[in-house]
Protein backbone atom coordinates (compact mmCIF):
# COMPACT_ATOMS: atom_id res chain seq x y z
CA UNK A 1 0.00 0.00 0.00
CA UNK A 2 1.29 3.93 -0.96
CA UNK A 3 1.80 6.14 1.22
CA UNK A 4 -1.27 7.81 -1.20
CA UNK A 5 -3.01 4.52 -0.39
CA UNK A 6 -2.69 5.03 3.38
CA UNK A 7 -5.38 8.14 3.63
CA UNK A 8 -8.36 5.71 3.47
CA UNK A 9 -6.87 2.66 5.18
CA UNK A 10 -8.66 1.49 8.26
CA UNK A 11 -7.05 1.66 12.06
CA UNK A 12 -6.97 -2.81 11.29
CA UNK A 13 -5.12 -2.13 7.70
CA UNK A 14 -2.40 0.69 9.67
CA UNK A 15 -1.84 -1.91 12.63
CA UNK A 16 -0.96 -4.66 10.24
CA UNK A 17 1.33 -2.43 8.01
CA UNK A 18 3.48 -0.93 11.22
CA UNK A 19 3.75 -4.23 13.09
CA UNK A 20 5.54 -5.86 9.96
CA UNK A 21 7.36 -2.94 9.76
CA UNK A 22 5.70 -1.98 5.97
CA UNK A 23 5.31 1.58 6.95
CA UNK A 24 6.53 3.50 9.98
CA UNK A 25 4.68 5.02 12.39
CA UNK A 26 6.91 7.99 11.13
CA UNK A 27 5.62 7.69 7.94
CA UNK A 28 2.12 7.26 8.84
CA UNK A 29 2.34 10.64 11.33
CA UNK A 30 3.83 12.32 8.46
CA UNK A 31 1.17 11.67 6.00
CA UNK A 32 -1.55 12.64 7.98
CA UNK A 33 -0.31 15.84 8.80
CA UNK A 34 0.12 16.18 4.81
CA UNK A 35 -3.39 15.35 4.62
CA UNK A 36 -4.38 17.50 7.42
CA UNK A 37 -2.63 20.37 5.35
CA UNK A 38 -3.95 19.55 1.87
CA UNK A 39 -7.10 19.55 3.09
CA UNK A 40 -8.18 21.68 6.47
CA UNK A 41 -8.34 24.84 4.75
CA UNK A 42 -11.37 23.82 3.31
CA UNK A 43 -12.51 21.14 5.71
CA UNK A 44 -12.64 23.12 8.94
CA UNK A 45 -12.33 19.59 11.03
CA UNK A 46 -9.52 21.06 13.39
CA UNK A 47 -8.96 23.25 16.32
CA UNK A 48 -5.50 22.60 16.67
CA UNK A 49 -2.92 20.35 14.70
CA UNK A 50 -0.26 19.28 17.72
CA UNK A 51 2.29 19.38 15.08
CA UNK A 52 5.32 19.58 17.45
CA UNK A 53 4.89 16.58 19.29
CA UNK A 54 3.23 14.08 16.62
CA UNK A 55 6.61 13.11 14.86
CA UNK A 56 8.09 13.31 17.99
CA UNK A 57 5.67 10.72 19.64
CA UNK A 58 5.52 8.75 15.75
CA UNK A 59 9.30 8.24 16.73
CA UNK A 60 8.96 6.72 19.99
CA UNK A 61 6.32 4.55 18.76
CA UNK A 62 8.36 3.26 15.89
CA UNK A 63 11.74 2.69 18.36
CA UNK A 64 9.47 0.90 20.65
CA UNK A 65 8.01 -1.64 17.55
CA UNK A 66 11.87 -1.95 16.51
CA UNK A 67 12.58 -3.02 19.41
CA UNK A 68 9.86 -5.59 19.67
CA UNK A 69 7.67 -3.78 22.04
CA UNK A 70 4.36 -3.86 20.50
CA UNK A 71 1.55 -2.43 22.79
CA UNK A 72 -1.20 -3.58 20.51
CA UNK A 73 -3.05 -2.40 17.22
CA UNK A 74 -3.32 1.18 18.08
CA UNK A 75 0.66 1.28 18.26
CA UNK A 76 1.36 4.29 15.59
CA UNK A 77 -1.79 4.99 14.78
CA UNK A 78 -2.90 8.66 14.41
CA UNK A 79 -6.41 9.51 16.24
CA UNK A 80 -7.87 12.90 17.18
CA UNK A 81 -10.14 13.87 19.82
CA UNK A 82 -12.88 16.64 20.11
CA UNK A 83 -11.98 19.09 21.63
CA UNK A 84 -14.29 18.57 25.00
CA UNK A 85 -11.13 16.25 25.81
CA UNK A 86 -8.33 17.44 27.69
CA UNK A 87 -4.80 16.95 26.75
CA UNK A 88 -2.32 18.26 29.12
CA UNK A 89 -0.71 21.40 28.36
CA UNK A 90 -3.37 21.88 25.67
CA UNK A 91 -6.49 24.16 24.98
CA UNK A 92 -10.08 22.74 25.79
CA UNK A 93 -12.05 25.30 23.99
CA UNK A 94 -15.44 23.10 24.07
CA UNK A 95 -16.37 24.87 20.62
CA UNK A 96 -16.75 27.95 22.76
CA UNK A 97 -14.52 31.30 23.62
CA UNK A 98 -15.30 31.54 27.13
CA UNK A 99 -12.81 29.00 27.01
CA UNK A 100 -10.59 29.66 24.60
CA UNK A 101 -7.51 30.10 27.44
CA UNK A 102 -8.66 26.99 29.31
CA UNK A 103 -5.58 25.30 29.20
CA UNK A 104 -5.59 21.29 30.84
CA UNK A 105 -3.15 20.35 33.34
CA UNK A 106 -4.04 16.65 33.21
CA UNK A 107 -5.01 14.27 30.05
CA UNK A 108 -8.23 13.29 30.42
CA UNK A 109 -8.96 9.36 30.89
CA UNK A 110 -9.44 8.40 27.88
CA UNK A 111 -6.30 10.33 26.38
CA UNK A 112 -4.26 8.52 28.53
CA UNK A 113 -5.38 5.36 27.74
CA UNK A 114 -5.07 5.82 24.06
CA UNK A 115 -1.19 7.07 25.20
CA UNK A 116 -0.91 3.87 26.72
CA UNK A 117 -1.84 1.92 23.49
CA UNK A 118 0.48 3.15 21.89
CA UNK A 119 -1.89 6.10 19.75
CA UNK A 120 -0.12 9.41 18.20
CA UNK A 121 -2.43 12.42 19.29
CA UNK A 122 -2.91 13.91 16.30
CA UNK A 123 -4.77 17.17 17.36
CA UNK A 124 -8.19 18.65 19.00
CA UNK A 125 -11.01 18.41 16.57
CA UNK A 126 -13.83 20.88 16.37
CA UNK A 127 -17.44 20.61 17.95
CA UNK A 128 -20.68 22.25 18.29
CA UNK A 129 -20.39 25.30 21.17
CA UNK A 130 -20.61 23.26 24.36
CA UNK A 131 -21.91 20.68 22.05
CA UNK A 132 -24.77 21.69 22.22
CA UNK A 133 -26.44 21.51 19.01
CA UNK A 134 -27.14 18.97 16.49
CA UNK A 135 -26.60 20.64 12.81
CA UNK A 136 -22.62 21.16 13.36
CA UNK A 137 -22.25 24.98 13.18
CA UNK A 138 -19.77 26.92 15.18
CA UNK A 139 -20.27 30.67 14.55
CA UNK A 140 -16.96 31.12 16.91
CA UNK A 141 -14.33 29.09 15.03
CA UNK A 142 -16.18 29.08 11.54
CA UNK A 143 -18.41 25.70 10.13
CA UNK A 144 -17.11 22.43 9.71
CA UNK A 145 -17.87 21.59 5.73
CA UNK A 146 -19.28 17.75 5.08
CA UNK A 147 -16.89 16.17 2.80
CA UNK A 148 -19.34 14.46 0.48
CA UNK A 149 -20.68 18.23 -0.56
CA UNK A 150 -19.04 21.23 1.02
CA UNK A 151 -22.34 22.87 1.02
CA UNK A 152 -23.83 20.78 3.19
CA UNK A 153 -23.49 20.58 7.23
CA UNK A 154 -21.41 17.47 9.17
CA UNK A 155 -23.70 17.44 11.47
CA UNK A 156 -23.24 17.69 15.30
CA UNK A 157 -21.93 17.95 17.70
CA UNK A 158 -18.61 15.71 17.09
CA UNK A 159 -18.36 17.66 13.74
CA UNK A 160 -14.46 17.14 13.04
CA UNK A 161 -14.24 14.08 14.82
CA UNK A 162 -16.75 12.97 11.80
CA UNK A 163 -15.66 14.97 9.23
CA UNK A 164 -11.55 14.36 9.33
CA UNK A 165 -12.53 10.48 9.16
CA UNK A 166 -14.45 11.09 6.42
CA UNK A 167 -12.10 12.80 4.41
CA UNK A 168 -9.24 10.72 5.03
CA UNK A 169 -7.37 12.87 7.61
CA UNK A 170 -7.45 10.38 10.06
CA UNK A 171 -8.43 6.33 10.48
CA UNK A 172 -9.96 6.87 13.83
CA UNK A 173 -11.32 9.62 16.30
CA UNK A 174 -13.35 10.25 19.63
CA UNK A 175 -16.38 12.09 19.88
CA UNK A 176 -19.51 12.51 22.97
CA UNK A 177 -22.95 11.88 22.46
CA UNK A 178 -25.61 12.99 24.42
CA UNK A 179 -28.35 13.08 22.38
CA UNK A 180 -26.89 11.25 19.55
CA UNK A 181 -23.65 13.36 18.68
CA UNK A 182 -21.60 10.62 17.66
CA UNK A 183 -24.25 8.98 15.51
CA UNK A 184 -25.21 11.81 13.79
CA UNK A 185 -22.20 13.14 11.98
CA UNK A 186 -21.24 9.45 11.70
CA UNK A 187 -24.35 9.29 9.45
CA UNK A 188 -23.99 12.12 7.58
CA UNK A 189 -20.74 12.04 6.66
CA UNK A 190 -20.78 7.97 5.84
CA UNK A 191 -18.88 6.51 8.40
CA UNK A 192 -19.41 4.58 11.71
CA UNK A 193 -19.59 5.93 14.82
CA UNK A 194 -20.56 3.88 18.41
CA UNK A 195 -21.74 5.30 21.58
CA UNK A 196 -21.18 2.43 24.18
CA UNK A 197 -23.13 2.16 26.96
CA UNK A 198 -23.92 4.75 29.35
CA UNK A 199 -20.84 4.12 31.81
CA UNK A 200 -18.85 1.90 29.73
CA UNK A 201 -15.89 4.51 28.79
CA UNK A 202 -14.79 7.21 31.25
CA UNK A 203 -15.46 10.69 31.39
CA UNK A 204 -12.94 11.61 33.56
CA UNK A 205 -11.80 15.08 31.76
CA UNK A 206 -14.02 15.02 29.75
CA UNK A 207 -16.29 18.83 30.09
CA UNK A 208 -19.78 17.76 31.14
CA UNK A 209 -22.79 18.21 28.72
CA UNK A 210 -25.40 16.59 30.80
CA UNK A 211 -23.79 14.44 33.51
CA UNK A 212 -26.48 11.04 33.21
CA UNK A 213 -26.00 11.59 29.59
CA UNK A 214 -23.07 12.21 28.23
CA UNK A 215 -21.06 8.97 26.83
CA UNK A 216 -17.55 8.95 25.10
CA UNK A 217 -16.85 6.59 21.92
CA UNK A 218 -14.92 6.06 18.70
CA UNK A 219 -15.84 7.12 15.35
CA UNK A 220 -13.67 5.36 12.27
CA UNK A 221 -14.14 3.95 9.00
CA UNK A 222 -14.99 0.67 9.66
CA UNK A 223 -16.75 -1.45 12.66
CA UNK A 224 -13.63 -3.46 13.66
CA UNK A 225 -11.66 -0.80 14.40
CA UNK A 226 -14.67 1.18 16.72
CA UNK A 227 -14.35 -2.48 18.24
CA UNK A 228 -10.40 -2.17 18.07
CA UNK A 229 -10.41 1.54 19.64
CA UNK A 230 -13.47 0.13 22.24
CA UNK A 231 -10.70 -2.28 23.52
CA UNK A 232 -8.53 0.45 24.65
CA UNK A 233 -10.80 2.92 25.89
CA UNK A 234 -13.66 0.73 27.85
CA UNK A 235 -13.63 -0.06 32.28
CA UNK A 236 -14.10 0.84 35.43
CA UNK A 237 -12.03 4.36 36.86
CA UNK A 238 -12.92 5.64 40.17
CA UNK A 239 -12.31 8.63 39.07
CA UNK A 240 -15.75 9.10 36.88
CA UNK A 241 -18.44 8.46 39.33
CA UNK A 242 -20.65 7.25 36.30
CA UNK A 243 -17.71 5.07 35.63
CA UNK A 244 -19.43 0.65 35.34
CA UNK A 245 -17.47 -1.87 37.02
CA UNK A 246 -19.19 -4.45 34.01
CA UNK A 247 -16.59 -6.60 33.32
CA UNK A 248 -15.00 -5.85 29.63
CA UNK A 249 -15.17 -7.99 27.20
CA UNK A 250 -12.41 -8.26 23.79
CA UNK A 251 -15.24 -6.23 21.51
CA UNK A 252 -13.66 -7.89 18.36
CA UNK A 253 -14.45 -11.40 19.59
CA UNK A 254 -17.39 -11.75 18.21
CA UNK A 255 -17.23 -9.68 14.50
CA UNK A 256 -16.31 -12.44 12.46
CA UNK A 257 -19.94 -14.59 13.86
CA UNK A 258 -22.06 -13.12 11.21
CA UNK A 259 -26.21 -13.05 11.25
CA UNK A 260 -27.23 -16.62 11.73
CA UNK A 261 -29.53 -17.08 14.28
CA UNK A 262 -30.01 -12.90 15.11
CA UNK A 263 -32.63 -11.33 16.31
CA UNK A 264 -33.75 -7.86 14.48
CA UNK A 265 -36.30 -5.78 16.03
CA UNK A 266 -37.99 -3.07 13.58
CA UNK A 267 -39.99 -0.97 15.42
CA UNK A 268 -43.56 -0.32 14.15
CA UNK A 269 -43.65 3.23 15.07
CA UNK A 270 -42.24 6.50 15.45
CA UNK A 271 -38.70 5.75 13.56
CA UNK A 272 -40.18 4.59 10.45
CA UNK A 273 -42.74 7.73 10.38
CA UNK A 274 -42.73 10.89 8.41
CA UNK A 275 -39.22 10.34 7.29
CA UNK A 276 -37.34 11.54 4.15
CA UNK A 277 -38.55 8.60 1.50
CA UNK A 278 -35.14 7.95 0.41
CA UNK A 279 -33.37 6.94 4.28
CA UNK A 280 -36.51 5.04 4.73
CA UNK A 281 -35.39 2.79 1.29
CA UNK A 282 -32.29 2.53 2.52
CA UNK A 283 -32.65 0.98 5.99
CA UNK A 284 -35.65 -1.29 4.22
CA UNK A 285 -33.42 -2.11 1.88
CA UNK A 286 -30.23 -3.16 4.49
CA UNK A 287 -32.61 -5.43 6.73
CA UNK A 288 -33.90 -7.49 3.56
CA UNK A 289 -29.96 -8.14 2.89
CA UNK A 290 -29.42 -9.20 6.67
CA UNK A 291 -32.18 -11.41 6.43
CA UNK A 292 -31.69 -12.98 3.39
CA UNK A 293 -27.92 -13.36 5.04
CA UNK A 294 -29.76 -15.22 8.19
CA UNK A 295 -31.31 -12.82 10.30
CA UNK A 296 -34.66 -12.97 11.64
CA UNK A 297 -36.59 -9.57 11.46
CA UNK A 298 -38.98 -8.75 14.20
CA UNK A 299 -41.42 -6.13 13.99
CA UNK A 300 -42.09 -4.72 17.62
CA UNK A 301 -45.12 -3.10 18.86
CA UNK A 302 -43.16 0.59 20.42
CA UNK A 303 -46.01 2.92 20.55
CA UNK A 304 -44.05 5.31 23.27
CA UNK A 305 -41.43 5.64 21.34
CA UNK A 306 -40.94 9.21 20.44
CA UNK A 307 -41.21 10.06 24.52
CA UNK A 308 -37.70 8.75 24.70
CA UNK A 309 -36.43 12.17 23.04
CA UNK A 310 -38.32 14.33 24.73
CA UNK A 311 -37.16 12.79 28.43
CA UNK A 312 -33.71 13.04 26.95
CA UNK A 313 -34.04 17.13 26.38
CA UNK A 314 -35.77 17.14 29.56
CA UNK A 315 -32.85 15.79 30.87
CA UNK A 316 -30.09 17.31 29.33
CA UNK A 317 -31.20 20.78 29.52
CA UNK A 318 -31.65 21.43 33.28
CA UNK A 319 -28.35 19.25 34.05
CA UNK A 320 -26.54 21.63 31.19
CA UNK A 321 -27.38 24.65 33.29
CA UNK A 322 -25.59 23.64 36.42
CA UNK A 323 -22.27 23.38 34.28
CA UNK A 324 -23.04 26.80 32.56
CA UNK A 325 -24.55 28.76 35.29
CA UNK A 326 -21.00 30.53 36.78
CA UNK A 327 -19.88 31.20 33.02
CA UNK A 328 -23.74 32.78 31.72
CA UNK A 329 -23.87 34.70 35.10
CA UNK A 330 -20.43 36.26 33.85
CA UNK A 331 -19.82 36.01 30.50
CA UNK A 332 -23.49 35.57 28.78
CA UNK A 333 -22.62 37.83 25.62
CA UNK A 334 -19.89 35.76 24.69
CA UNK A 335 -22.36 32.93 24.20
CA UNK A 336 -24.33 32.56 20.49
CA UNK A 337 -27.39 33.52 21.02
CA UNK A 338 -28.76 29.54 20.13
CA UNK A 339 -26.85 27.88 22.32
CA UNK A 340 -27.58 30.85 24.97
CA UNK A 341 -31.41 30.69 24.61
CA UNK A 342 -30.80 26.57 24.92
CA UNK A 343 -29.62 26.72 28.22
CA UNK A 344 -31.60 29.52 29.60
CA UNK A 345 -34.50 27.76 28.62
CA UNK A 346 -34.21 25.34 31.36
CA UNK A 347 -32.92 27.56 34.21
CA UNK A 348 -36.80 27.94 35.13
CA UNK A 349 -37.41 24.13 34.80
CA UNK A 350 -38.89 23.03 38.51
CA UNK A 351 -36.99 20.56 40.63
CA UNK A 352 -40.27 18.54 40.50
CA UNK A 353 -40.49 18.47 36.52
CA UNK A 354 -37.28 17.08 36.62
CA UNK A 355 -37.14 14.46 39.30
CA UNK A 356 -40.60 13.28 36.83
CA UNK A 357 -38.43 13.14 33.56
CA UNK A 358 -36.04 10.75 35.62
CA UNK A 359 -38.91 8.35 36.69
CA UNK A 360 -40.31 8.93 32.92
CA UNK A 361 -36.77 7.92 31.62
CA UNK A 362 -37.10 4.58 34.05
CA UNK A 363 -40.35 3.73 33.03
CA UNK A 364 -39.23 4.37 29.57
CA UNK A 365 -35.79 1.86 29.76
CA UNK A 366 -38.25 -0.68 31.45
CA UNK A 367 -40.13 -0.21 28.08
CA UNK A 368 -37.41 -0.59 25.75
CA UNK A 369 -35.74 -3.46 27.69
CA UNK A 370 -39.02 -5.57 27.74
CA UNK A 371 -39.78 -5.17 23.75
CA UNK A 372 -35.96 -6.27 23.46
CA UNK A 373 -36.07 -9.38 25.69
CA UNK A 374 -36.85 -11.55 22.65
CA UNK A 375 -34.38 -9.93 20.05
CA UNK A 376 -31.17 -9.11 20.16
CA UNK A 377 -30.66 -5.71 18.38
CA UNK A 378 -33.11 -2.68 17.38
CA UNK A 379 -32.67 -1.71 13.73
CA UNK A 380 -33.81 2.22 12.51
CA UNK A 381 -32.78 4.99 10.78
CA UNK A 382 -30.14 7.15 12.43
CA UNK A 383 -31.94 10.35 11.15
CA UNK A 384 -35.19 11.46 9.49
CA UNK A 385 -34.42 13.79 7.79
CA UNK A 386 -32.61 14.88 4.23
CA UNK A 387 -28.76 16.06 4.91
CA UNK A 388 -29.48 20.04 4.94
CA UNK A 389 -27.06 23.11 3.74
CA UNK A 390 -25.38 25.29 6.35
CA UNK A 391 -27.18 27.78 5.04
CA UNK A 392 -30.69 26.56 5.79
CA UNK A 393 -29.32 25.42 9.39
CA UNK A 394 -28.10 29.21 10.28
CA UNK A 395 -30.23 31.21 12.39
CA UNK A 396 -31.22 34.31 10.83
CA UNK A 397 -31.05 37.43 12.51
CA UNK A 398 -32.93 37.85 14.94
CA UNK A 399 -33.30 34.09 15.13
CA UNK A 400 -32.50 31.20 18.06
CA UNK A 401 -32.35 28.48 15.20
CA UNK A 402 -32.16 27.70 11.19
CA UNK A 403 -35.28 27.02 9.30
CA UNK A 404 -34.07 22.94 8.91
CA UNK A 405 -32.71 20.65 11.30
CA UNK A 406 -34.32 20.72 14.58
CA UNK A 407 -35.77 17.28 14.45
CA UNK A 408 -31.87 15.88 13.36
CA UNK A 409 -32.03 13.85 16.94
CA UNK A 410 -35.43 12.73 17.18
CA UNK A 411 -34.03 9.18 16.66
CA UNK A 412 -30.93 8.89 18.08
CA UNK A 413 -31.40 10.96 21.22
CA UNK A 414 -34.19 8.01 22.33
CA UNK A 415 -30.91 5.71 23.40
CA UNK A 416 -29.79 8.47 25.32
CA UNK A 417 -32.32 8.05 27.25
CA UNK A 418 -31.67 4.68 27.85
CA UNK A 419 -28.10 4.42 27.75
CA UNK A 420 -27.84 1.66 25.25
CA UNK A 421 -24.97 1.07 22.89
CA UNK A 422 -25.65 2.61 19.44
CA UNK A 423 -23.95 2.09 16.14
CA UNK A 424 -24.38 4.52 13.05
CA UNK A 425 -23.13 2.51 10.04
CA UNK A 426 -23.63 3.51 6.36
CA UNK A 427 -26.25 1.93 4.30
CA UNK A 428 -26.53 3.82 1.06
CA UNK A 429 -26.79 7.00 -0.47
CA UNK A 430 -30.04 9.43 -1.54
CA UNK A 431 -30.45 11.58 -4.88
CA UNK A 432 -27.57 14.08 -3.86
CA UNK A 433 -25.31 11.49 -3.12
CA UNK A 434 -24.85 11.80 0.32
CA UNK A 435 -24.47 9.77 2.77
CA UNK A 436 -27.11 7.83 4.57
CA UNK A 437 -26.48 6.46 8.47
CA UNK A 438 -28.54 2.94 9.46
CA UNK A 439 -28.67 2.69 13.61
CA UNK A 440 -28.11 -0.87 15.54
CA UNK A 441 -28.84 -0.48 18.89
CA UNK A 442 -28.09 -3.19 21.41
CA UNK A 443 -29.01 -4.50 25.45
CA UNK A 444 -27.14 -2.64 27.53
CA UNK A 445 -23.04 -3.72 27.81
CA UNK A 446 -23.57 -5.75 24.84
CA UNK A 447 -21.59 -3.77 22.01
CA UNK A 448 -20.46 -7.05 20.88
CA UNK A 449 -23.38 -8.42 19.34
CA UNK A 450 -24.45 -4.70 18.52
CA UNK A 451 -20.69 -4.71 16.89
CA UNK A 452 -21.24 -8.26 15.48
CA UNK A 453 -24.74 -7.16 13.23
CA UNK A 454 -23.07 -4.47 12.23
CA UNK A 455 -20.18 -6.05 11.16
CA UNK A 456 -21.48 -8.74 9.06
CA UNK A 457 -23.55 -5.88 7.40
CA UNK A 458 -20.88 -4.27 6.22
CA UNK A 459 -19.31 -6.82 4.85
CA UNK A 460 -22.62 -7.79 2.98
CA UNK A 461 -23.01 -4.44 1.67
CA UNK A 462 -19.67 -2.58 1.21
CA UNK A 463 -20.39 0.60 1.85
CA UNK A 464 -17.16 1.65 3.98
CA UNK A 465 -15.36 1.21 0.51
CA UNK A 466 -17.07 4.79 -1.10
CA UNK A 467 -15.12 7.70 -0.16
CA UNK A 468 -16.01 11.43 -0.80
CA UNK A 469 -13.87 13.25 -3.58
CA UNK A 470 -12.65 15.35 -1.28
Amino acid sequence: MSLQELKYASISELASLIKSHDVSPVEVAQNTLDRISELDGCINAFLEVFEGTVIRDAKVAESEIVRGIYRGPLHGVPVGLKDLIDVAGKVTTAGSTILAKNVAKNDAKVTSLLRNAGATIIGKLGCVEFALGGTGLNPHYGNTRNPWDHERITGGSSTGSAASVAAGMLPGTLGSDTGGSIRMPASICGITGLKPTYGRVSRSGVLDLSWSMDTIGPMTRRVEDCALMLNSLAGYDPSDPASSAESVPDFTSGLNMGLEGIRIGIPSHYFFENIYPPINQAVISALELMEADGATLVTLRMPWAGLGRSINTAITLPEATVVHEQWINKSADDYSPEVLARIQSAFDVPAADYIRSQRARSWFSNQVATVMSGVDVLITPTIPIKTPTIQACEPAPGANEGVEGGNIANFTGVFNTTGQPSLSIPCGFDPDGMPIGMMVTGKPFDEITVLRVSNAYENLAGWHDHHPTA
